[in-house]
C-alpha cells in the first residue's frame, strides 16, 4: 500500500470511530436527562399529612423540623388551616366559615421526597411510620400516579438500556472492520517478522499503541464535538440545563474516551492475533 494509502486508511479508521463514539455519547447524555427527568418529576410528587385541627401552631412547626430530618424528605412546606380556607374560599367562590360558623379545615404538611423514595413500597412504609407520630390523622397521596409514573419511567429506562446494547454490538462490528482493514494491508510484514523471529507480543505492541491513540483522540474529538452540540442546544433553550448533571456528564465523556480506547486496543489485538495463526499461503486468500 502507497504512504498516501495509508494515510487515507487511517484518517477513515480515525473518522469513523469518532462518529461512532459521538453516537455512543448522544446516548450517554440521553441517558442522564432521562435519569435527571425522572428525578424531577418523582420529586414532584408529594405527601400530604394532615395534622389534627386542635394541635397548636407551635407544636406543628417543632414536628415540621423534625420531618425535614427524616431520610426521605427532600424538602417539607407547611400550610395552615387559614391559608387552607383562603385557598378554598377563591376556588368555590364562598367563605365556608359563613355558613358553618367554624374553619372546616385541618392544617396540614406537604412533603417532597428525594427520588428513590418516590414509589409505592417506600411510600406504603413512610406512610404507616408518619400514621404514628402524634397528631397525625391522616397521609394522602395518589398512589394510582405514583405506578403510573414509576411504570413509565423503567419502561423508558429499559428501552434506553436496550438501544445502548444494540449500538454498543453495532459500535463494536463498525470499528472492528475498520481496525481490521487497517491491520489487513500488513498481514505480509505480520508474517515475515514471525519468520524472523519476532515475539507475538513484540509484533502486536505497534499496532496495540497505535489504535490506542486512535480510540483516545477519537474519543477526545467526540467529546469536543459533543460539547460544541450541548452548547449551542443550551443557549438556545437554558431549560435544558437543569437537566444536565455535570458530574454525570463528566462521567459519559470518560467513558466515551475509554470504550474508544477499549474497542480499538481490542480489535487490534484479536485482529493482529489472527493474521499470526494463519500460515502464510493463506494469507493469499482472505
Amino acid at each position: 500500500m502507497s504512504k498516501k494509502g495509508f494515510k487515507i486508511q487511517t484518517l477513515s479508521v480515525y473518522m469513523s470511530t469518532t462518529l461512532v463514539l459521538i453516537l455512543m455519547g448522544m446516548m450517554g447524555i440521553l441517558l442522564v436527562v432521562a435519569d435527571s427527568l425522572s428525578g424531577q418529576i418523582r420529586k414532584n410528587i408529594t405527601v400530604s399529612v394532615i395534622i389534627d385541627a386542635d394541635t397548636e401552631e407551635e407544636n406543628i412547626k417543632k414536628y415540621k423540623e423534625r420531618l425535614d430530618k427524616r431520610r426521605y424528605t427532600a424538602e417539607s412546606k407547611y400550610i395552615s388551616k387559614k391559608d387552607i380556607l383562603e385557598e378554598q374560599t377563591i376556588e368555590l367562590g364562598a367563605d365556608p366559615t359563613e355558613f358553618l360558623g367554624y374553619n372546616p379545615y385541618e392544617p396540614l404538611i406537604e412533603l417532597s421526597l428525594h427520588p428513590q423514595y418516590a414509589n409505592n413500597d417506600s411510600l406504603a412504609k413512610i406512610e404507616k411510620q408518619l400514621l404514628k407520630d402524634k397528631g397525625v390523622t391522616e397521609v394522602i397521596y395518589h398512589k394510582d400516579l405514583v405506578g403510573a409514573i414509576n411504570s413509565n419511567i423503567n419502561k423508558i429506562g429499559i428501552a434506553l438500556l436496550v438501544l445502548m446494547v444494540l449500538l454498543s454490538i453495532i459500535s463494536w462490528s463498525l470499528i472492528g472492520n475498520m481496525v481490521r482493514m487497517s491491520i489487513y494491508s500488513k498481514r505480509f510484514l505480520l508474517h515475515t517478522m514471525k519468520l524472523v523471529g519476532a515475539t507475538w507480543g513484540f509484533i502486536r505492541r505497534p499496532f496495540i499503541v497505535q489504535n490506542m491513540w486512535i480510540g483516545a483522540l477519537s474519543g477526545l474529538f467526540a467529546n469536543i464535538i459533543l460539547g460544541s452540540m450541548l452548547y449551542v442546544i443550551a443557549t438556545r433553550e437554558p431549560a435544558i440545563v437543569t437537566l444536565l448533571d455535570i458530574e454525570h456528564l463528566a462521567l459519559v465523556a470518560l467513558g466515551t474516551m475509554l470504550f474508544g480506547v477499549t474497542i480499538t486496543v481490542l480489535c487490534a489485538f484479536l485482529s493482529v492475533n489472527r493474521f499470526l495463526r494463519m500460515r502464510g499461503n493463506d494469507l493469499y486468500f482472505i
